[in-house]
């Protein structure tokens, strides 16, 4: 249990506890009021995912991104209200929240700024969860919930294509072997926290995108809606030794920093 992060058990108990419901409401095992207030209330897992991105922003030590976390608790929270009558909207009205990228550049702009300098050079070591030797790293994975750490000293860097439902990811590529061969890395899923770490002199290309959140690769940044950042060092066409990175989320907050 030690090697899950407590976010990772979380959600994973609940989309659990989820399924059985719809099982045994399809069966007409529980009555209709209980299917009924499953079905009302599991949009919460949006909300709980915003919390653990919106905590990991405000707290020292740890990742995360507080505009992202509170624009996922808020969307969550009146899907919810939606259901029950409350407010008169539904899952398509997300469209209807882009006012609150003006509340968050505002806030940004006022509060975050130095801080969001000095948060760079902070970083996460995540438990490993579901790919933990190097061993693992030159395969394909499909996973639906969970952390992915390669931090290992002198880790192999091989072709890796991964997809998560819903997972945190941790690469520190100043730690690893980088066989001297362009290695193409495509990372894709529905929600995604990802942190990596880049030499110096290390030539790479980026092509990050997300529908919902924030993107940083070194000194280029973009956050909101429908977001794209493509990046590339000045030496990565001539280079022997470089990486091709591809990633690609519907809600994502993705940072990329060369140390």
């Amino acid at each position: 249990m030690k090697s899950r992060s407590l976010f990772t058990v979380l959600l994973s108990v609940t989309l659990i506890g989820l399924g059985v419901f719809l099982i045994l409401s399809n069966f007409g095992i529980i009555s209709v009021e209980i299917s009924e207030l499953v079905s009302k209330n599991w949009p919460l897992l949006f909300v709980i995912i915003g919390l653990k991105w919106f905590i990991g922003g405000i707290l020292p030590g740890k990742n995360g991104s507080w505009t992202f976390g509170s624009f996922f608790i808020i969307y969550g929270l009146l899907v919810v209200l939606g259901k029950y009558d409350v407010l008169d909207f539904g899952f398509g009205d997300i469209w209807s929240l882009w006012p609150l990228l003006l509340i968050y550049i505002g806030f940004n702009s006022l509060l975050f700024a130095k801080g969001k300098g000095e948060k760079g050079k902070r970083v996460k070591i995540f438990t490993v969860g579901n790919s933990s030797s190097s061993k693992d790293y030159g395969k394909n994975h499909k996973t639906f919930v969970g952390d992915q750490n390669f931090s290992e000293e002198n880790w192999t860097v091989e072709p890796l294509q991964m997809w998560t439902g819903v997972g945190d990811y941790y690469f520190d590529f100043t730690k690893a072997y980088i066989p001297d061969a362009e290695t193409p890395i495509s990372i894709k899923g529905w929600v995604g926290d990802i942190r990596m770490l880049m030499p110096e002199h290390l030539a790479f290309q980026v092509v990050a995108s997300v529908n919902v959140g924030e993107i940083q690769v070194v000194d280029k940044k973009s956050d909101g809606l429908k977001k794209e950042v493509v990046y590339q060092t000045p030496n990565y066409e001539d280079a022997t030794k470089k990486l091709t990175i591809n990633l690609q989320f519907q809600v994502g907050d993705i940072r990329i920093d060369r140390v």
